[in-house]
């Protein structure tokens, strides 16, 4: 095996079999195969291909400190069979992706003769998701990070018909995946017209040690969707109480908070909102009446609360998957609120390296 362009080109009797059996590598067209460094650590491990020399690992690490951690997401892909052609490839096949690391096959198709299934993008556990500025006024909200890139991936994935697929890596190696896409959160309840909000806005609200309100009054009350039913009145929480401070001081809703501007969006979709808080969420909504079902999605306030890392983000998704509910991150694009799930797949779709321990 010998360097090529910056990767390795091997001329073993092999070299056929592992793209027409495996789609491993690239063919340059004079029957060597072109590996990238992860591929030849994939071959050396589950091919019996030999390194280029006794010291090759050691100098490819020194120059790649990611490489170990990208072998490992390779192996956690191919092992159960995918094929995987690394973006590098893609353009000498002919096969448009995403902007993603690679692009994967199921165990019985091919890239010669089949569309992708999915594309890819791996991380590091500790890869930062924080958003640039996180205040809470909207007008100074900046909430661009790599949650938004990641909705942009995942839309323009998805006009491909593809999923858009994240492998997550940690120190010891262990690879877990993950999908994102746009989820539009949409209830059944009639979303509260703005006189029905200016008629709250003009009640008496007491007060409460929690900058919440209590409104004594629960006849006719014009939304179920706000408020929780409480001796004869109505409990407001923090952002509902400061939704309807602003309505009442007629201040615009540009200059309101982030947190209240969300859940308006939630109202406008016909949702129920609830404490989160049992789930690690600012928000539980439901489709209709409470009684009538579970609450199928928990949303996160991004100017509060929201994963520092891919770590967070994954504990909070498996944590959702768990009591049934999906997890939605609010990203504001173009002067409105895009919701982006990331979830964990099927149970035949969650690739994980082996344990060599």
């Amino acid at each position: 095996m010998e360097e090529h362009d910056g990767r390795w080109l091997y001329n073993g009797s092999a070299a056929s079999r592992l793209w027409e059996k495996s789609a491993i590598g690239l063919l340059n067209g004079k029957g060597g195969l072109v590996l990238s460094d992860a591929e030849v650590i994939f071959c050396n491990i589950h091919r019996g291909i030999d390194y280029p020399s006794d010291e090759w690992l050691h100098n490819r690490v020194t120059t790649n400190p990611s490489l170990l951690q990208e072998a490992a997401v390779l192996e956690a892909l191919r092992v159960p069979g995918n094929k995987i052609v690394l973006e590098k490839n893609l353009d000498a096949i002919g096969i448009e992706h995403s902007g993603s690391w690679a692009l994967r096959w199921s165990s019985n198709s091919h890239p010669s003769k089949d569309d992708p299934l999915a594309e890819v993008i791996w991380y590091f556990s500790k890869d930062s998701l924080a958003v640039q500025n996180r205040s809470p006024v909207l007008s100074d909200w900046d909430g661009r990070g790599e949650l938004e890139s990641l909705l942009h991936w995942s839309e323009a994935v998805g006009r491909k018909g593809r999923i858009a697929e994240i492998l997550v890596i940690d120190e010891e190696q262990s690879v877990v995946t993950y999908r994102v896409k746009e989820v539009e959160p949409n209830g059944d309840l009639e979303p509260p017209t703005s006189i029905q909000l200016e008629i709250i806005a003009r009640m008496h609200m007491n007060s409460l040690s929690w900058e919440g309100s209590f409104i004594s009054v629960d006849d006719d009350w014009p939304s179920d969707a706000i408020g929780i039913p409480l001796h004869g009145g109505r409990q407001l929480d923090a952002i509902e109480s400061s939704v309807f401070r602003a309505i009442e001081n007629d201040t615009a809703t540009s200059s309101g908070t982030v947190s209240s501007s969300i859940l308006l969006d939630l109202w406008s979709r016909g949702l129920n909102t609830r404490s989160g808080f049992k789930y690690g969420t600012t928000w539980r909504c439901y489709a209709g009446k409470i009684g009538d079902g579970h609450a199928p999605w928990l949303v996160v306030d991004p100017s509060r609360e929201g994963p520092a890392d891919w770590a967070e983000a994954c504990l909070s998704s498996r944590l959702a998957a768990g009591v049934n509910k999906q997890w939605l991150y609010p990203i504001h694009v173009n002067g409105r609120w895009r919701y982006l799930e990331i979830s964990r797949p099927p149970s035949d779709s969650r690739w994980s390296n082996p344990n060599r321990v």
